[in-house]
C-alpha cells in the first residue's frame, strides 16, 4: 500500500488524477490521507518518500463548476536523473529538484498538469474552428510545442523509476504496445452520378478509364460491389498484418442532418464482421449528437437494434467534442471505449498520453467508467496537412514515443482510403505506420 497525503482542496480532481496514474496505469494500491501541506507526499511501504508540489489544484476557493482555464504563458523543463534521464515538461512550479537515498522531491506540479491534459479542461476556453472543434492552433500543445511528446507518459515513467529507486521490490502493472486500427465509415458508396461525371472529365484517357464505367454500373446493380463497400478486403489486409479492425458506423435516418447511407445497407457488413470474430464495430456519433443526450441515445439504440448486440465503442464524427458533455453522454449510454481525442489538423498527443485512461466529468466532478483511447494518427491529418518532410520528422517521433512507452497506437484509416486508386498513393505511408 502506498499512502498519498495531500490537502483537501479540489479533492475530487486530485483523487481522479492520482487514481488514474497510480492505480489504473501503474497498478498500485493507494490510500489517501488529508493534510495541510501544499504538496503530494507519497509514502512508500519502506517509508521513503516522493514529494511533488500541489499548485494548480491547491486553491481553497473551489469552483462549483469549471468554466474557464487560465494557462501560464511560460513553461520550463525539470531535468533529473534517477536511473535514466528525465526531462519533465512543466507550467506550474520551477525546475528545481532534490534527490536523496530516502526521498525524491521536485518543484514541478506534474499532477496538476496531468489533470489539465487528461480532463481536457483547457478546451473550456474559446478556441474553436468553424465546426466548433477545439483547434490545435493556440492549444497548450501548440504554444509549448509538445504535440509529439506524451508528457503524461513522461511523468508516469519518472514516478515509476523514482519508486523503483526508493523501493525496488514494488511490482507494477505491465503495459504492452498495441495497435488499434479503426475505420470511420462516413460513406459506403463511391459511385454516384456526380462522381461519374467527375471521372469522365478528369480521367479521360487514363489507365482503367473504361473499367471505372463498368465498376459504376455494377455498383448500381449491387451496392456491395462498390469499392467503398470494402469491409472484407480491409479485414483481410488487417489479418495479413496480424491486426484487428474496428469499424465505426453512422446510424442516421433519411432526412436527418448529414445522412450518409441507409442503415439496412450495412447489415451484411455487420454480419460479416461478427462472423469473422476477429474484428469489431461501434458507433460513429453524428455532428449534432456529440453534445445532445437524446440524439446520441437514439443513434446508439438504432445501431444496437440493427446489430442485435451491445455497442461499446464510439468515435465522434469530425472528432467533435464538448469537454462538459460528450464523455458524460457516452458514459450514460453504456459506451465503454471512446476513440475520438486527437486533433484533426495534426497527429500527436492531444491528451498528452498514449495509454487508455478513465475520463472525468468536469460538471459533476466525478471519475467515469468510460475509457478514452486517444487518437494518435489519422489518415486525413497526414495526407491533407503534413508534407513529406514533416512526415519524416514529426510522425516518426510520435510513433517512436508510443513504442518507447509501450502505448496504444490508435490509428484511424477511413474505408474510402482503401479504394485502390487512393490506397496505391499512400500504401507505403500506411505500412510504415502499422509496421513501426
Amino acid at each position: 500500500m502506498i499512502k498519498i497525503k495531500t490537502n483537501n482542496n479540489h479533492s475530487k480532481e486530485k483523487r481522479y488524477i492520482l487514481s488514474v496514474i497510480f492505480s489504473d496505469i501503474l497498478g498500485l494500491k493507494i490510500s489517501y490521507e488529508i493534510g495541510n501541506e501544499s504538496t503530494y507526499e507519497i509514502t512508500l511501504p519502506n517509508n521513503k518518500k516522493i514529494i511533488l508540489p500541489d499548485i494548480f489544484l491547491s486553491s481553497k476557493s473551489e469552483q462549483k463548476e469549471w468554466t474557464k482555464y487560465d494557462y501560464p504563458k511560460l513553461s520550463f523543463n525539470t531535468n533529473i536523473k534517477i536511473k535514466n534521464d528525465h526531462n519533465l515538461f512543466g507550467i506550474y512550479g520551477n525546475k528545481e529538484y532534490k534527490k536523496f537515498d530516502e526521498s525524491v522531491k521536485i518543484n514541478n506540479d506534474i499532477m496538476g498538469t496531468a489533470f489539465i491534459f487528461l480532463s481536457r479542461i483547457e478546451e473550456l476556453n474559446s478556441n474553436q474552428d468553424q465546426f466548433n472543434r477545439y483547434q490545435y492552433k493556440n492549444s497548450l500543445a501548440d504554444r509549448f510545442d509538445i504535440i509529439t511528446r506524451p508528457i503524461v507518459n513522461e511523468y508516469i515513467d519518472f514516478i515509476k523509476e523514482s519508486i523503483q529507486f526508493l523501493c525496488p521490490d514494488i511490482v507494477f502493472k505491465d503495459q504492452k504496445f498495441n495497435i488499434i486500427l479503426s475505420h470511420d465509415i462516413d460513406t459506403i458508396k463511391k459511385w454516384t452520378w456526380k462522381n461519374l461525371v467527375k471521372h469522365t472529365i478528369f480521367n479521360f484517357g487514363k489507365k482503367d478509364f473504361f473499367k471505372q464505367y463498368l465498376d459504376f454500373f455494377q455498383s448500381q446493380i449491387d451496392y456491395k460491389s462498390d469499392s467503398y463497400y470494402n469491409f472484407n478486403s480491409i479485414m483481410n489486409r488487417s489479418e495479413s498484418n496480424k491486426l484487428s479492425s474496428l469499424f465505426l458506423f453512422m446510424a442516421l435516418k433519411k432526412n436527418e442532418f448529414d445522412f450518409r447511407y441507409p442503415l439496412k445497407k450495412i447489415i451484411p457488413a455487420l454480419d460479416e464482421i461478427k462472423k469473422r470474430d476477429k474484428h469489431d464495430f461501434g458507433i460513429h456519433i453524428s455532428k449534432l449528437a456529440y453534445n445532445d443526450l437524446d440524439r446520441c441515445t437514439e443513434e446508439i439504440s438504432r445501431l444496437s437494434k440493427l446489430a442485435k448486440s451491445e455497442i461499446i465503442y464510439s468515435r465522434q464524427h469530425y472528432l467533435m467534442f464538448d469537454p462538459k458533455k460528450t464523455w458524460s453522454i457516452l458514459n450514460a449510454n453504456g459506451i465503454k471505449y471512446d476513440l475520438s481525442l486527437g486533433y484533426p489538423e495534426i497527429p500527436g498527443f492531444r491528451c498528452g498520453i498514449c495509454y487508455p485512461f478513465k475520463t472525468f466529468d468536469l460538471v459533476n466532478k466525478e471519475k467515469l467508467d468510460l475509457i478514452e483511447i486517444p487518437l494518435i494518427v489519422m489518415d486525413v491529418s497526414i495526407i491533407d496537412y503534413l508534407n513529406d518532410i514533416e512526415f519524416d520528422s514529426h510522425l516518426n517521433e510520435i510513433l517512436n514515443n508510443v513504442k518507447k512507452y509501450n502505448g496504444v497506437l490508435n490509428v484511424l484509416w477511413h474505408n474510402d482510403q482503401f479504394d485502390k486508386a487512393e490506397f496505391d498513393k499512400h500504401k507505403t505511408l500506411f505500412n510504415s505506420i502499422i509496421n513501426k
